[in-house]
């Protein structure tokens, strides 16, 4: 079994916890040796907090071939000011494991990379491509041929219409629906139940039916 260490904790990094024993109850697949988290000291979930978020524990792991991480550090309060939490611990990006939940349903045409979760219930279409460090949750539809770019979010029960673009960081709300051939510009956010119908800009927030901007994450 290849082992996983997740960095983070309560919150996404339990639902990646979550989703990694539902593969294993299927065919065992991954050891959980344990969390990298900076406030927990003992145990998540039963499982062992093995250190800090820093490079001197990463290092002790590091050197196991058979030893993979995830980095659930990722939501609308930990965006792109936050990144240096994960470019400062040099861990190689194909170190990073892809978690995709036997229910999950992804066509053999689609393009998935590293330190990705895919989680219950998600179709992901055919000539979709998935970059890096992304989290998908339960019940999202990703249409084919879009593509997502590093560090994205697609939150639970979003739509995302054909050929659709998600740029570095873009974050999708709960319920969501975007229109075919739109792009989600880079660390914008996209309220929950927010219907996109044109482009969203870099660092924008919006919300509502259509969507209209409210803000900025910059």
């Amino acid at each position: 079994m290849k082992k996983l260490i997740i960095i983070g904790g309560y919150g996404n990094g339990t639902v990646v916890q979550s989703t990694v024993e539902d593969i294993n109850d299927v065919k065992p697949e991954w050891e959980i040796l344990g969390f990298l988290n900076d406030k927990e000291k003992d145990s998540i979930n039963g499982y062992p907090v093995l250190g800090a978020i820093d490079k001197e524990t990463v290092n002790k792991y590091l050197n196991d071939p058979d030893v993979y991480f995830f980095y659930s550090l990722i939501s609308v309060k930990l965006n792109h000011k936050f990144l240096y939490k994960l470019q400062d611990l040099e861990i190689p990006t194909n170190r990073f494991a892809t978690i995709i939940h036997p229910t999950a349903v992804v066509a053999k045409t689609a393009k998935i990379g590293y330190g990705v979760c895919i989680q219950p219930f998600v179709s992901v279409g055919p000539n979709t491509i998935i970059g890096n460090y992304i989290h998908i949750f339960a019940q999202s539809l990703i249409g084919h041929g879009s593509t997502l770019d590093d560090y994205s979010y697609v939150a639970n029960n979003a739509c995302i219409g054909a050929d659709v673009h998600l740029k570095e960081g873009a974050y999708l709300g709960t319920n969501a629906t975007t229109l075919e051939y739109v792009t989600l510009g880079k660390w914008s956010i996209t309220g929950i139940g927010a219907v996109v119908l044109k482009n969203v800009e870099d660092y924008a927030k919006v919300v509502g039916s259509p969507a209209r901007v409210i803000g900025t994450t910059k």
